[in-house]
């Protein structure tokens, strides 16, 4: 597999995976939250045809992950996510199954699964074809589902935060809350800082969330892990590649906020 990243953070996300089917090579769309124009722009200074694009994966209706499918669709290419997704932002879009195989293009089948985020219908994928077995989960706290039964050759996974930064910071606004002598402007700073905080806690996946999901999976044939939506505030990629590939021995990488991987 070839994986581009056009752009990933809160900002927009938007991922061309060049899979590889055995006979043929099939460019699938993952994620599609940036401008259009940013898209086009991606594929081209990428050597990919816009026009060999197959299919378009959504994983949530959040902004930064659909704000072109109305365009990506009009371009004629097929936009797969949950119904409850496609209900906020592409209502004639195509509905996937959830835990069952869903054929998106000529010998790319993707199983959806529900995983834990702050808006209703997201899913992670399981992309499969003849060569390739891939994960991508995106912008969820955890998943409940066993896919130990998958062997990975790429994974694709949120590693929002660094946790030992951001429950420091939590911890620390917590005691100068209940401490209860802050001004009134400070203590509106730190209350928004502690709601900020306990969103990201809630709905992302933290260094140590991404290490703890990543040890329920097989990833004895995994040839590389990608960290995907690194917190502008929060994240820290050094670290974070570092843990990662202390822990499983498997090259890993950082998508970058405005593309490329490193």
């Amino acid at each position: 597999m070839r994986a581009v990243c056009l752009a990933s953070s809160s900002a927009g996300n938007c991922y061309l995976l060049q899979l590889d089917c055995g006979t043929r090579i099939s460019t699938v769309m993952v994620e599609c939250g940036v401008a259009p124009g940013a898209i086009l722009q991606g594929a081209i200074q990428n050597g990919i045809n816009i026009c060999e694009i197959e299919a378009c994966l959504i994983t949530h209706a959040h902004g930064d992950h659909c704000k072109s499918a109305k365009d990506v669709a009009k371009w004629g290419i097929p936009v797969y996510a949950s119904k409850e997704t496609l209900a906020m932002c592409l209502p004639d879009g195509n509905p996937l199954e959830e835990l069952k195989p869903n054929v998106i293009a000529d010998g790319v089948a993707v199983l959806p699964f529900k995983v834990q985020h702050d808006i209703e219908g997201a899913m992670g994928f399981v992309i499969k074809t003849a060569r390739e077995c891939v994960l991508f989960v995106n912008d969820c706290k955890m998943w409940d589902e066993d896919l130990s039964a998958f062997r990975f050759d790429y994974v694709m996974i949120e590693c929002n935060y660094w946790h030992k930064s951001v429950y420091a910071q939590l911890n620390q606004v917590r005691a100068q809350l209940q401490g209860g002598n802050l001004p009134d402007q400070e203590r509106k700073e730190a209350l928004a800082l502690q709601k900020r905080h306990e969103r990201n806690i809630n709905s992302h996946m933290s260094l140590a969330g991404t290490v703890r999901s990543l040890k329920k999976l097989d990833l004895s044939k995994c040839v590389a892990i990608m960290l995907m939506h690194l917190s502008d505030r929060y994240a820290n990629e050094y670290e974070m590649k570092r843990t990662v590939e202390a822990a499983f021995h498997i090259s890993t990488y950082v998508c970058k906020k405005l593309g490329g991987i490193k």
